[in-house]
């Protein structure tokens, strides 16, 4: 069997957030405003610009989408975790927070938040975004459910929500935080067990 392939996207913050995502078909199909998230140049997860000229300051929220496209012959996507993996704040109050989210189709999750429509910091309550691999699973697919059924693509399965912010002190070097190009680096990984 082959590695599963996936894809990410960002998807707008906005008043319809809430009701683009409400269903598992309408996580998984195209988000009006939706943008392709990658590792190469000009596709970076952005945060936008943030004025610490007044002291520290936090970004706006970024709303992102993780799902399956290819199963590659597997059954299940399992063991899902997400962490920091570089992270180019020289300033250890700095960091990024954020929270797995669901459609407000799944009630009461105990795994993840309900999204809110034009979501603020203050929407949900955060965590920091651990710097190394996660001990255990911290990562839940937006039904809230801890794996990912891939035998049929599109519709059965689900994806992965959640919204990040940076938090930025103070003190904090300023520059552009982004890509290779800049040396101040904000690299994400997603690691998961599939079968």
């Amino acid at each position: 069997m082959a590695t599963p392939g996936t894809k990410m996207r960002s998807f707008p913050n906005d008043a319809n957030s809430a009701t683009a995502t409400n269903t598992t078909a309408k996580r998984l199909a195209a988000i009006t405003g939706e943008a392709s998230i990658s590792t190469g140049a000009g596709n970076e997860a952005d945060f936008g610009t943030v004025d610490i000229s007044g002291g520290a300051a936090t970004s706006a929220l970024i709303y992102s989408i993780w799902d399956v496209d290819t199963n590659g012959g597997n059954t299940l996507i399992s063991d899902m975790r997400f962490w920091l993996a570089t992270n180019g704040f020289d300033i250890a109050a700095s960091d990024v927070q954020w929270v797995g989210l669901s459609g407000t189709d799944i009630g009461a999750p105990s795994n993840t938040e309900n999204i809110v429509a034009n979501g603020t910091t203050a929407s949900y309550t955060e965590a920091t975004l651990v710097e190394s691999l996660p001990g255990a699973q911290n990562f839940y697919a937006a039904d809230d459910t801890t794996s990912i059924d891939i035998t049929t693509l599109g519709t059965t399965d689900e994806a992965i929500m959640w919204s990040m912010y940076g938090n930025i002190a103070a003190l904090e070097t300023t520059g552009t935080y982004k890509g290779l190009d800049s040396g101040f680096e904000l690299r994400y990984n997603i690691r998961y067990s599939f079968s």
